[in-house]
């Protein structure tokens, strides 16, 4: 996309690295800045299954901050935006109107503060990417080993019956033996909805990783990651969050349907190829709908979704929909102003008595309320345009786009169908946990849609 002030500034850039160059020469920080860029996004996603969510935007802010000097110092280092990337510029923009616009400013600009360190870390990891795409399949690899760990942990926590923090089930309608001991991992705060969001945002990075040792021929790996995959699957149901199994069916529904396109595309000839997928996809349904029946338990919990008022948990969902929907009709235009502070603030003004909440409980009626429907729309127009840049990318069949370009675009779509199904019924979204795997992935495939198709534009020149 180009753009006079973006030019200015990779000008402003370009003096200041010609100026710096001989101490970035003889500086080892500086000259390495590239690494220790990699060093801290990593701290970032292992931090977020230890520390506490005020304290893993440290590393995501020490990221910001070499950026911003590799752009000073390195040589040949500039920015670029696309198309969607403006989308989510003006996104920023509409937010930064609605905190400044809050009546309650001090606490809105709390919140803000958050949003400015995600946007923030995706652009600048977007920059990183964009000249170490070698470096993509490791960050892949290490959400996979992150994700396993948690799946591990939690699993074990399901078979030794773990006691739970607070009221996570409603036992009105089941018999006691029926309840899942819902795991929570290592996560903090201590939740089964956060353990289950966090492993719908990691398991297309477990996915991804799989497809690219597949396209580089590494099938007993290939094959271990797989395992990691069913044993990810697995976690997310002894979770027992009903969003995150309904997010897992949307990511497995949107696999099959990116891998059938990907042989349509790539390999139409191979017919033994499209038999052999066939076969596994006929595997893989019957492998999650034995899930379902073998295990009463789960099934009983996926069905309490259609109960409606008749569950506890559901019914005061409802109830936080009716009041946060009051909430938007009357701050339609710009919102109430960004964070949990304000939202409970002025959620008190609207509530049900008895039912206390510490967000909307739905990821695009969250957005609705804190930043109005111009937000919602700037929003929604940013997911849009890079799920249509990312799926024309995924079925072109030019020879630019290798089969790991299109791994690493095609599980950016999962994540992000899989994060934002969860988030229609729940805010986990906005912890940082799932926010950073969230714009890693979505800075990885920006990265390689932008240079591919760079690449390809050059050569039809």
């Amino acid at each position: 996309m180009n753009s006079k002030f973006i030019d200015i500034k990779n000008e402003i850039y370009s003096y200041f690295q010609n100026k710096f160059e001989n101490i970035t020469n003889n500086s080892f920080i500086l000259s390495n800045v590239d690494g220790i860029i990699l060093f801290f996004i990593g701290l970032t996603l292992i931090s977020s299954t230890v520390l506490a969510s005020e304290k893993i935007g440290a590393f995501a802010i020490i990221v910001v901050l070499l950026t911003v000097i590799k752009l000073f110092t390195k040589k040949g280092a500039k920015v670029s935006i696309t198309g969607f990337d403006g989308a989510l510029i003006v996104y920023f923009a509409i937010c930064f109107i609605s905190t400044i616009n809050s009546t309650l400013v001090p606490q809105s600009i709390h919140g803000f503060l958050k949003t400015v360190i995600y946007i923030f870390y995706y652009f600048c990891a977007v920059n990183y990417f964009q000249t170490n795409q070698n470096k993509i399949r490791y960050v892949f690899m290490l959400v996979g080993v992150l994700c396993s760990i948690e799946a591990f942990i939690a699993i074990c926590q399901n078979f030794a019956g773990v006691e739970q923090i607070s009221t996570w089930q409603d036992s009105n309608y089941i018999n006691p033996e029926d309840a899942i001991a819902r795991a929570y991992g290592t996560l903090k705060p201590y939740n089964p909805n956060l353990l289950g969001g966090y492993l719908i945002a990691g398991i297309p990075y477990v996915l991804g990783t799989s497809a690219l040792l597949l396209a580089n021929k590494k099938y007993k790996i290939c094959f271990f990651s797989l395992v990691v995959f069913a044993l990810c699957s697995l976690a997310v149901f002894v979770t027992g969050s009903r969003g995150a199994y309904l997010a897992l069916g949307a990511i497995i529904a949107t696999l099959i349907g990116i891998v059938t396109v990907i042989i349509n595309t790539d390999f139409a000839a191979m017919n033994k190829l499209k038999f052999l997928w066939h076969k596994i996809v006929i595997g893989i349904v019957s492998a999650f709908t034995l899930v379902l029946i073998a295990v009463p338990k789960i099934t009983k919990r996926l069905l309490s979704i259609f109960i409606l008022r008749g569950d506890s948990s559901t019914s005061f969902r409802m109830n936080v929909y009716h009041s946060c929907w009051q909430m938007f009709c009357d701050n339609w235009i710009l919102g109430i102003g960004a964070g949990n502070q304000t939202f409970r603030e002025i959620y008190g003004l609207y509530m049900l008595t008895g039912f206390d909440a510490l967000s909307t409980y739905s990821v695009p009626l969250e957005i609705a309320v804190e930043s109005g429907i111009f937000g919602l729309l700037a929003f929604v127009v940013f997911i849009g345009w890079f799920l249509y840049n990312a799926f024309c990318f995924v079925k072109s069949n030019n020879d630019t786009y290798g089969l790991a370009d299109k791994a690493i675009v095609a599980s950016s779509i999962l994540l992000i169908i899989g994060v934002l199904t969860h988030g229609l019924f729940d805010t986990i979204y906005f912890r940082p946990q799932v926010q950073f795997l969230f714009w890693t992935m979505i800075a990885t495939a920006s990265s390689v849609i932008t240079q591919k198709q760079h690449i390809a534009d050059n050569i039809e020149v």
